[in-house]
Protein backbone atom coordinates (compact mmCIF):
# COMPACT_ATOMS: atom_id res chain seq x y z
CA UNK A 1 0.00 0.00 0.00
CA UNK A 2 1.31 3.41 -1.18
CA UNK A 3 1.44 6.33 1.47
CA UNK A 4 -1.87 8.35 -0.09
CA UNK A 5 -4.04 4.97 0.63
CA UNK A 6 -3.17 4.67 4.23
CA UNK A 7 -5.71 8.04 5.25
CA UNK A 8 -8.75 6.01 2.78
CA UNK A 9 -7.90 3.05 4.90
CA UNK A 10 -8.07 4.74 8.15
CA UNK A 11 -10.85 6.66 6.87
CA UNK A 12 -12.75 3.33 5.84
CA UNK A 13 -11.99 1.50 9.19
CA UNK A 14 -13.53 3.94 11.13
CA UNK A 15 -16.27 4.33 9.54
CA UNK A 16 -17.00 0.35 9.48
CA UNK A 17 -16.42 0.98 13.39
CA UNK A 18 -18.78 3.71 12.90
CA UNK A 19 -21.15 2.16 11.22
CA UNK A 20 -21.72 -0.87 13.53
CA UNK A 21 -20.90 0.05 16.85
CA UNK A 22 -22.91 -1.47 19.28
CA UNK A 23 -24.34 -4.01 17.17
CA UNK A 24 -24.76 -7.63 19.24
CA UNK A 25 -25.23 -11.06 18.18
CA UNK A 26 -28.91 -11.25 19.60
CA UNK A 27 -30.63 -14.01 18.77
CA UNK A 28 -28.10 -15.14 15.73
CA UNK A 29 -26.07 -17.68 15.25
CA UNK A 30 -22.69 -17.66 16.35
CA UNK A 31 -19.50 -18.98 14.88
CA UNK A 32 -19.76 -21.69 17.37
CA UNK A 33 -22.83 -22.86 16.42
CA UNK A 34 -22.53 -22.26 12.67
CA UNK A 35 -19.31 -24.96 13.24
CA UNK A 36 -22.33 -27.58 14.10
CA UNK A 37 -24.39 -26.00 11.50
CA UNK A 38 -21.65 -26.71 8.57
CA UNK A 39 -21.18 -30.55 10.78
CA UNK A 40 -24.97 -31.51 10.13
CA UNK A 41 -25.81 -30.58 13.75
CA UNK A 42 -22.52 -33.27 15.47
CA UNK A 43 -20.16 -32.19 17.66
CA UNK A 44 -16.63 -32.74 17.09
CA UNK A 45 -16.91 -36.43 17.89
CA UNK A 46 -19.57 -36.88 15.12
CA UNK A 47 -22.14 -36.84 17.95
CA UNK A 48 -25.47 -35.58 17.89
CA UNK A 49 -26.03 -32.32 19.86
CA UNK A 50 -29.38 -31.94 21.78
CA UNK A 51 -30.66 -28.29 21.19
CA UNK A 52 -30.40 -26.94 24.13
CA UNK A 53 -26.62 -28.24 23.50
CA UNK A 54 -26.79 -26.28 20.16
CA UNK A 55 -28.38 -22.87 22.30
CA UNK A 56 -25.60 -22.94 25.10
CA UNK A 57 -22.82 -22.76 22.37
CA UNK A 58 -23.29 -18.79 22.68
CA UNK A 59 -21.93 -18.81 26.04
CA UNK A 60 -18.27 -20.10 24.33
CA UNK A 61 -18.39 -17.07 21.82
CA UNK A 62 -17.98 -13.83 22.42
CA UNK A 63 -21.79 -11.86 21.48
CA UNK A 64 -21.60 -8.50 22.39
CA UNK A 65 -18.79 -6.88 21.41
CA UNK A 66 -17.70 -7.86 17.98
CA UNK A 67 -14.72 -5.43 18.48
CA UNK A 68 -13.46 -8.48 20.81
CA UNK A 69 -13.29 -11.08 18.23
CA UNK A 70 -10.20 -12.40 17.27
CA UNK A 71 -8.76 -13.51 14.32
CA UNK A 72 -8.33 -17.05 15.25
CA UNK A 73 -12.50 -17.14 15.46
CA UNK A 74 -12.70 -16.17 12.43
CA UNK A 75 -10.45 -18.12 10.77
CA UNK A 76 -13.19 -21.05 12.07
CA UNK A 77 -14.37 -20.71 8.74
CA UNK A 78 -18.21 -21.08 8.59
CA UNK A 79 -19.51 -17.78 7.71
CA UNK A 80 -21.87 -19.33 5.27
CA UNK A 81 -23.90 -20.62 7.65
CA UNK A 82 -24.26 -17.07 9.71
CA UNK A 83 -28.23 -15.96 9.35
CA UNK A 84 -29.26 -12.29 8.77
CA UNK A 85 -28.29 -11.55 12.29
CA UNK A 86 -25.22 -13.64 12.98
CA UNK A 87 -23.82 -11.69 9.66
CA UNK A 88 -24.87 -8.24 10.49
CA UNK A 89 -22.78 -9.05 14.09
CA UNK A 90 -19.76 -10.63 12.59
CA UNK A 91 -19.38 -8.81 9.22
CA UNK A 92 -17.49 -5.43 10.59
CA UNK A 93 -14.87 -7.87 12.48
CA UNK A 94 -14.58 -9.87 8.94
CA UNK A 95 -14.39 -7.06 6.46
CA UNK A 96 -11.64 -5.41 9.18
CA UNK A 97 -9.95 -8.81 9.30
CA UNK A 98 -9.41 -8.57 5.42
CA UNK A 99 -7.95 -5.07 5.15
CA UNK A 100 -5.56 -6.15 8.03
CA UNK A 101 -4.92 -9.67 6.77
CA UNK A 102 -5.73 -10.82 3.36
CA UNK A 103 -5.24 -14.04 2.34
CA UNK A 104 -6.69 -14.75 -1.04
CA UNK A 105 -6.61 -18.71 0.35
CA UNK A 106 -7.90 -18.13 3.52
CA UNK A 107 -11.41 -19.48 4.04
CA UNK A 108 -12.01 -16.12 5.95
CA UNK A 109 -11.56 -13.66 3.23
CA UNK A 110 -13.10 -16.53 0.72
CA UNK A 111 -15.99 -17.00 3.43
CA UNK A 112 -16.28 -12.76 3.61
CA UNK A 113 -16.39 -12.02 -0.14
CA UNK A 114 -18.68 -14.61 -0.84
CA UNK A 115 -21.08 -13.63 2.03
CA UNK A 116 -21.03 -10.14 -0.02
CA UNK A 117 -21.63 -10.94 -3.55
CA UNK A 118 -25.53 -12.02 -3.94
CA UNK A 119 -25.29 -13.07 -7.49
CA UNK A 120 -24.69 -16.88 -6.78
CA UNK A 121 -27.24 -17.41 -4.38
CA UNK A 122 -29.39 -14.70 -4.18
CA UNK A 123 -32.43 -14.97 -2.75
CA UNK A 124 -30.33 -16.43 0.60
CA UNK A 125 -27.56 -13.29 0.61
CA UNK A 126 -30.80 -10.92 0.04
CA UNK A 127 -32.21 -12.75 3.16
CA UNK A 128 -28.77 -12.13 4.72
CA UNK A 129 -28.55 -8.38 4.29
CA UNK A 130 -32.49 -7.48 5.45
CA UNK A 131 -31.30 -6.62 8.64
CA UNK A 132 -28.16 -3.97 7.54
CA UNK A 133 -29.39 -0.22 7.71
CA UNK A 134 -28.41 1.95 4.93
CA UNK A 135 -25.24 3.22 6.69
CA UNK A 136 -24.11 -0.20 7.03
CA UNK A 137 -25.03 -1.18 3.41
CA UNK A 138 -23.25 2.16 2.62
CA UNK A 139 -19.99 0.89 4.71
CA UNK A 140 -20.04 -2.25 2.74
CA UNK A 141 -20.77 -1.14 -0.64
CA UNK A 142 -17.66 1.12 0.19
CA UNK A 143 -15.77 -1.79 1.43
CA UNK A 144 -16.03 -3.34 -1.25
CA UNK A 145 -14.85 -1.21 -4.01
CA UNK A 146 -12.08 0.44 -1.99
CA UNK A 147 -10.49 -2.78 -1.42
CA UNK A 148 -9.01 -3.69 -5.27
CA UNK A 149 -7.35 0.21 -4.80
CA UNK A 150 -6.20 -0.94 -1.29
CA UNK A 151 -4.83 -4.63 -1.25
CA UNK A 152 -3.56 -6.86 -3.86
CA UNK A 153 -5.93 -8.64 -4.59
CA UNK A 154 -6.02 -12.39 -6.12
CA UNK A 155 -7.97 -12.08 -9.85
CA UNK A 156 -10.29 -14.25 -8.82
CA UNK A 157 -11.43 -11.69 -6.01
CA UNK A 158 -11.21 -8.85 -7.79
CA UNK A 159 -13.86 -10.48 -10.15
CA UNK A 160 -16.05 -11.81 -7.32
CA UNK A 161 -15.72 -7.98 -5.70
CA UNK A 162 -16.28 -6.17 -9.44
CA UNK A 163 -19.63 -8.24 -9.77
CA UNK A 164 -20.45 -7.75 -6.21
CA UNK A 165 -20.42 -4.46 -6.47
CA UNK A 166 -22.00 -4.09 -10.35
CA UNK A 167 -24.73 -6.19 -9.58
CA UNK A 168 -26.09 -5.30 -6.16
CA UNK A 169 -24.11 -3.06 -4.04
CA UNK A 170 -23.69 0.01 -6.11
CA UNK A 171 -27.24 1.18 -5.42
CA UNK A 172 -25.14 2.06 -2.24
CA UNK A 173 -22.58 4.22 -3.61
CA UNK A 174 -22.71 7.84 -2.76
CA UNK A 175 -23.51 9.06 -6.50
CA UNK A 176 -25.36 5.85 -7.52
Amino acid sequence: MNLKQIPIRRKLEQDIRAAFSGVILGNGVSLSQAEVIDRYGKDRDSKPISDKQFRDLKSKDEVTHWTRITLDDLDRDNIAHLDAEGLRYYLPALMLSVLEAYDPGSMRVIGTLSALDPRPMSKYHIVRYSLLDDRQKRVIAQFLSLLPALLQLDRKDEVRLERAVTGYWQRFLPNA
